[in-house]
């Protein structure tokens, strides 16, 4: 007997061991998948059919197991004169630039881990972060990863109905939660209301009001900016052709949070405005940081009024911009 025993305490170590051997063989797998060869989460979930919170933590694992060792001997960032120069001429708390790429695939993997990266520096383990409409914060959320358990994330205005692209508020206050362990809250409304008797209607509802009034406390923002010219602005787009003629008819050059403003940096109002869910330009530029993740040519202009008025006070962009942006 005590050697059936001993025997299957044998069979029991040895079938830990090969446990062990294999979960440090995909580890490495996923590890090279990503750091070698630049793969995101989403695509080694793909191939290897696990799901991307598992690939997170498998990653993680590696890192905590040192067999992933990241170590980058430079005493600035690559752009830190540009940085420095953006901080000063617009008054920024912070200014991250991330390089400019020709291929637009990696591109968009380059800049999605940069601005990660460099919102794991702002968002605190605590911190209540509003999120608006845009595709460039979409992207930087997908890469997100770092451990924030504390963090709320909350929408700043509603969201789109029908497809959509993952860039919707309540979309982005998720996948931040998500990827971060944090938490999120819905806003249950559209982004757009079909007119401003309707508009006014759903803000005065309590479960609208309660999460818009959290967004008003956050710590932190996160937003794009939009322009004025069809597919350069998300919001910009989901408009009729009269609709976005009457708003260039009052000036307005761009948004930022689902808010136009003119060439002066003014609010434009009217009846599209009124039909808006979500914060005012006023609310959300009391927010104390304000994070604009921005790039392209097109969106200087607007970005350039977005940082004189103050509307963000935190950029993250890449080189090409930003030197637009000092030109």
């Amino acid at each position: 007997m005590p050697v059936a025993g001993n025997l299957r305490q044998t069979d029991h170590a040895a079938i830990g061991s090969r446990h062990a051997t294999m979960a440090s063989m995909l580890m490495g797998r996923v590890a090279r998948m990503y750091y070698d060869h630049g793969l995101t989460h989403q695509e080694i979930a793909d191939a290897l059919g696990l799901s991307r919170m598992r690939v997170t933590r498998l990653l993680a694992d590696a890192r905590a197991a040192g067999m992933v060792k990241i170590t980058v001997d430079a005493p600035d960032s690559l752009f830190a004169d540009d940085e420095r120069d953006l901080s000063e001429r617009y008054g920024l708390r912070h200014a991250f630039l991330a390089p400019s790429l020709r291929d637009a695939g990696k591109a968009n993997r380059s800049f999605a881990t940069f601005g990660a990266e460099s919102l794991s520096h702002l968002i605190e383990r605590d911190s209540l972060v509003a999120l608006g409409f845009s595709r460039e914060v979409a992207l930087v959320a997908n890469a997100f990863s770092a451990s924030k358990p504390d963090a709320r994330f909350v929408p700043l205005a509603g969201s789109t109905a029908g497809l959509t692209a993952g860039v919707n508020p309540h979309e982005l206050a998720l996948r931040f939660a998500e990827r971060s362990g944090g938490s999120s809250f819905h806003l249950p409304a559209p982004l757009l209301a079909a007119s401003a008797i309707a508009a006014r209607a759903i803000r005065d509802d309590p479960n609208v009001a309660d999460v818009l009034a959290k967004a008003a406390q956050s710590d932190i923002l996160l937003v794009g900016v939009g322009a004025t010219q069809q597919g350069k602005g998300m919001l910009f787009d989901l408009l009729s052709p009269e609709e976005g003629e009457e708003l260039r008819a009052r000036g307005a050059v761009g948004d930022v949070g689902a808010r136009f403003f003119d060439a002066a940096g003014e609010p434009v109002h009217g009846e599209l405005d009124d039909r808006i869910v979500g914060l005012t330009l006023d609310e959300f530029s009391r927010i104390p940081v304000r994070v604009a993740i921005v790039r392209g040519l097109s969106k200087v202009m607007p970005l350039r009024i977005a940082l004189s008025r103050g509307f963000v006070n935190v950029l993250i962009s890449d080189i090409d911009t930003a030197r637009s942006l000092l030109a």
